[in-house]
């Protein structure tokens, strides 16, 4: 009985924190990602016109998303996947140990802020999350099928196709697919009065094969691509350009304003620091390694299990899928994040078998998720925070007062319906750039003659403030908008739903207060789409620059 009310209870909080809120924005639309996949996902018109004429995604996703008739609809796959995330996450669980690995791993699973983060948004993060174990889930139940074995490989060959389809990224996931495809023909032993050229003319004959088997699956994959993918063959060329350019993006090759917070960041530790910890807990890393380390414990001399080699060869895809990146943005991270929850249960498993002390160690790992998981679930509880500041604003500053504030944020948009006609936008991220001067007497200008100035988000003043030798201009700008030798005065300061950092160094003169520091922080995607620091600044003195 006990065992029964415990499932749904887990079942219910899935459920609820998976769809609570899915209207967050009230269709304000913060989101870029999601404003971009679901304006491609408009255009198709079945079957008169196919073509998105939006490449950096794949077209599954855009196809998917064109059935349905509001973006509150569309999140409402992201937050179905998820909870079949959390499902597959058990099986895979059970298929490898048992019940309490399946237990573990969909434990992690329902508490993982990013994953309650990512069934919020009309983005690709869930989909592939879903797919990356469904490739998974089909390998592992190769060996057991029977004469459904074929079936299962078939399904995992749809499914490579589709993530492909979905995302180039996906691609990596050929590795276990493939990994597993070529032993999945068990070489018979050799007779020992078997003829050395029959025995090599068997072997011939069972190469073909296997050979012939991989072409098909391959065959299958691509196909599958092609086929969610129709408009890769006519517009190759833009494709191949907008490929090349969110590559060059990515590897930080092309600078663009939006991945200054990356400059001088190492992969992997980055991570760690700014991604895990905030979409996860704080003992997710430990538990994974530990997870890993478990995994290859259980090697025999010159072999592995096949489902160990399996889930090793995944974690490896998921890992290569960003850590090679120089972007680290946190979508990169959750979308394979169900594979590596899968390693960490493996983890936290293994620990919970190691007496008394291992099993409390094992529970305070769990019980490491809840601080960013109800962080979360206020975000989605409450209004966003920038409708709310909103509302404040029509309550509490004058219709007519003029106000600037930073250019290249979706945030401001909720002013524009009361404030948006005396609204000024400024681009900060040009400011250093220009060698000019321009720039900087604008925004003196702008200084003096407005009445208000409001913050949207940590972008801009985040990257400012971490490097202000990069950005003398814009860093020297906020340090005295924050001391108040700008002349103004903060009045008002969204809630902060981030745990704040107890330690580490802060920024210069503008401590915890914006939720922000050097040695400790989020990545900054993990707040800006949809609970992102606002403050608003009025003018106290009169500030004069030449």
């Amino acid at each position: 009985m006990l065992k029964k009310i415990s499932i749904c209870l887990f079942l219910l909080i899935t459920v609820y924190t998976r769809f609570v809120n899915l209207n967050w924005d009230r269709g304000w639309g913060f989101h870029p990602d999601e404003n971009n996949l679901w304006g491609a996902s408009r255009s198709i018109k079945w079957f008169s016109n196919i073509d998105p004429k939006f490449y950096a995604y794949g077209g599954f996703p855009i196809y998917l998303y064109s059935f349905f008739n509001s973006k509150v609809q569309a999140r409402a796959v992201s937050a179905f996947l998820q909870i079949i995330i959390i499902g597959l996450l058990f099986l895979i669980g059970k298929k490898l140990k048992g019940n309490r690995l399946g237990f573990i791993a969909a434990l992690i699973g329902i508490f993982s802020a990013g994953l309650v983060q990512a069934a919020h948004f009309l983005t690709v993060e869930s989909i592939l999350g879903f797919l990356g174990l469904a490739i998974l889930f089909c390998l592992l139940n190769y060996d057991d099928a029977g004469k459904r074995k074929n079936l299962w490989l078939l399904t995992a060959a749809v499914v490579l196709g589709l993530g492909i389809g979905t995302k180039m990224s996906f691609a990596v996931f050929g590795l276990p697919f493939f990994g597993r495809a070529l032993i999945f023909l068990k070489r018979k032993s050799v007779g020992a009065s078997e003829p050395r050229s029959r025995a090599l003319a068997r072997h011939a004959r069972r190469a073909c094969e296997q050979a012939s088997v991989l072409l098909g699956l391959f065959i299958i994959a691509v196909s599958i691509f092609i086929l969610t993918n129709p408009f890769i063959l006519s517009k190759f060329q833009d494709v191949k350009s907008t490929l090349r350019y969110e590559t060059n993006v990515a590897m930080g090759n092309l600078p663009v304003f939006y991945t200054r917070q990356f400059t001088g960041t190492v992969p992997g530790w980055f991570q760690a620091v700014h991604i895990f910890p905030f979409i996860t807990g704080w003992l997710f890393i430990p538990m994974f390694l530990v997870g890993v380390s478990a995994l290859f414990a259980k090697v025999r001399p010159w072999r592995m299990p096949r489902p160990n080699l399996l889930m090793l060869l995944a974690a490896l895809s998921a890992l290569l899928s960003f850590l090679p990146i120089w972007a680290k943005w946190t979508r990169y991270v959750v979308q394979i994040l169900p594979i590596l929850i899968l390693a960490a249960a493996i983890g936290a498993d293994w620990i919970w078998e190691k007496g008394k002390v291992g099993k409390a160690v094992a529970i305070l790992a769990i019980i490491s998720f809840l601080p960013q998981f109800f962080s979360v679930i206020k975000v989605y509880g409450n209004t966003d925070n920038r409708l709310a500041v909103a509302d404040w604003a029509v309550a509490n500053i004058p219709k007519k007062a003029k106000i600037f504030t930073e250019g290249m944020d979706l945030g401001i948009i909720p002013f524009n319906p009361i404030h948006g006609e005396n609204t000024v936008l400024f681009n900060f991220y040009e400011l250093d750039e220009d060698k000019t001067g321009q720039r900087q007497i604008l925004l003196n200008t702008l200084i003096n003659e407005n009445e208000y100035f409001i913050s949207v988000s940590n972008r801009v003043y985040g990257n400012s403030l971490r490097s202000p030798d990069k950005f003398p201009a814009s860093s020297e700008f906020y340090n005295r908008l924050f001391d108040g030798t700008l002349g103004y005065q903060k009045i008002y300061e969204s809630p902060s739903v981030v745990i704040p950092a107890k330690a580490g160094i802060y920024l210069n003169r503008f401590p915890v207060k914006p939720g922000m520091t050097v040695g400790f922080a989020p990545e900054e995607t993990f707040q800006v789409f949809d609970h992102p620091k606002i403050m608003i600044f009025q003018k106290v003195n009169t500030f004069l620059r030449s």
